[in-house]
């Protein structure tokens, strides 16, 4: 019997998950808007986010353009 379980919650899997994405090259500002918004936004998962957090991904991404650039 395992007496302690491993614990993580939303900000360790989503370190995890942009550790990851940051060593297989994804664009910085995808990780940015990831560690700022919590989801992933994409074509496929589109039509299950609410209006809100399709701005809030939209905003972390035009956030990142505009503090570097490209």
């Amino acid at each position: 019997m395992i007496d302690e379980e491993p614990r993580t919650g939303p900000a360790d899997v989503s370190r995890s998950l942009t550790d990851a994405m940051e060593r297989a090259g994804v664009h910085p500002a995808y990780v940015h808007a990831v560690r700022v918004c919590g989801f992933v936004y994409t074509e496929e998962n589109a039509d299950t986010l609410t209006s809100e957090q399709v701005d809030r991904w939209n905003r972390a991404m035009d956030d990142w353009f505009a503090e570097h650039g490209e």
